[in-house]
């Protein structure tokens, strides 16, 4: 990696002074030129030698002594500055991330850094398997590039960030965006120069998800909210009393939609974002558009003590301190209640069981469940070693 870091600095740095080196050049050939005519019977070797001035000829005119002065100049600067800026210049580690990302071969394109992303990435450093990620929002990826490794900084929709990423030659896409819009194109544009390569898409709605699967796309479709479901049905079956639900993506919706269906339960979805969701809507579901981090504000809606179950979705990091304290004060008012908190790292799992809650990761199993879809040649294919 070191190596062709170096190299592809160098290249780069070429890049950078590309301009500059075709003038020297153009410059140099006019020298040529010019005691080609002013210099009749000079061999091919004087002429080189003249036009570099290490040998001037006799009786020089003004060109040429204008010509031996400018010369070296123009070689100390453009030459020398190229070399020093080559050993001295700190690079463009978004540049240099992209060009590396250009050279991958039969390697593992991720587009889209979340969750899900995170651990398909730490997967493939773990085992040594190369790959690339697509990014727009370079904070987001910033340690990634730091470290050195293979990242487009833009839009994945873009066809110049999908042939940097080298779409061409990878073996594996995953697409782990939430926008059905970019994932259909990026599907489409992939496809188009890469027939071959299994093509993973994050789908919530089921027409999206049969469209990507048929042909000429062929994409296999998944949704990580749906395989969440198939966890959460187990807490929330044949359970009684009202549920609380607060959260706003695709899997909090499908939770408190999924309560709702059950006979003689009332469910209370607090989401800020949504004003409806994507399921049929029924008389026991209700919606409160509330950001709502403290008991007074759910207790300014519904009466806790029917509630018997509470599913608290968040899945920004910086909301894990809210998550946790509502967690801390429903434990500790309202113990009847069973508490189900999702989280994004699983270092943060004894702090919530201290409040006697229970956790679930939609990132940690959707891998495991992307692990049991790819073929064994995968990169996050399951190594019998780990």
């Amino acid at each position: 990696m070191g190596i062709l870091n170096s190299l592809i600095n160098f290249e780069l740095k070429l890049k950078q002074y590309k301009l500059q080196f075709v003038f020297l050049f153009l410059f140099w050939f006019a020298g040529f030129i010019f005691f080609l005519f002013t210099v009749p019977g000079s061999n091919f070797g004087e002429l080189v030698l003249y036009s570099l001035t290490v040998r001037s000829p006799l009786n020089a005119g003004d060109f040429a002594n204008f010509y031996s002065l400018i010369w070296p100049i123009l070689l100390e600067v453009i030459v020398f500055g190229f070399i020093m800026g080559e050993l001295l210049e700190k690079y463009n580690p978004v540049l240099t991330s992209r060009i590396l990302a250009k050279h991958q071969r039969n390697h593992t394109v991720i587009i889209g850094y979340h969750h899900l992303s995170e651990r398909i990435i730490e997967y493939c450093i773990a085992n040594k398997e190369s790959f690339c990620i697509i990014e727009d929002n370079d904070e987001l990826v910033e340690d990634l590039i730091n470290a050195g490794c293979p990242v487009v900084v833009g839009d994945a929709t873009e066809t110049t960030n999908l042939v940097f990423a080298n779409v061409k030659r990878a073996k594996e896409v995953f697409i782990c965006i939430d926008d059905a819009r970019i994932g259909i194109i990026c599907t489409e544009k992939i496809r188009k120069v890469n027939n071959e390569c299994p093509i993973y898409v994050r789908a919530f709605k089921d027409h999206v998800r049969e469209y990507l699967k048929q042909p000429p796309l062929s994409a296999i479709p998944f949704s990580t909210s749906k395989w969440a479901l198939d966890g959460v049905r187990e807490w929330i079956k044949g359970k009684k009393g009202n549920a609380l639900v607060i959260g706003r993506d695709n899997l909090t919706h499908r939770i408190a939609y999924n309560i709702s269906l059950q006979p003689e339960k009332e469910v209370f979805l607090f989401d800020d974002k949504h004003d409806g969701i994507e399921f049929p809507v029924n008389e026991r579901l209700h919606i409160i558009n509330e950001f709502a981090c403290f008991l007074s504000d759910l207790q300014a809606h519904i009466n806790l003590e029917d509630i018997t179950q509470a599913f608290i979705c968040w899945k920004r990091e910086s909301e894990f301190d809210e998550s946790l304290y509502l967690t801390s004060k429903l434990s500790l008012r309202y113990p009847h209640i069973e508490i189900f908190v999702r989280i994004f790292d699983e270092e943060l799992i004894d702090l919530v069981e201290n409040y006697k809650a229970k956790t679930f990761s939609t990132s940690s199993n959707a891998f495991k469940m992307l692990q049991k879809l790819v073929p064994p040649d995968s990169a996050i294919a399951f190594k019998n070693d780990d």
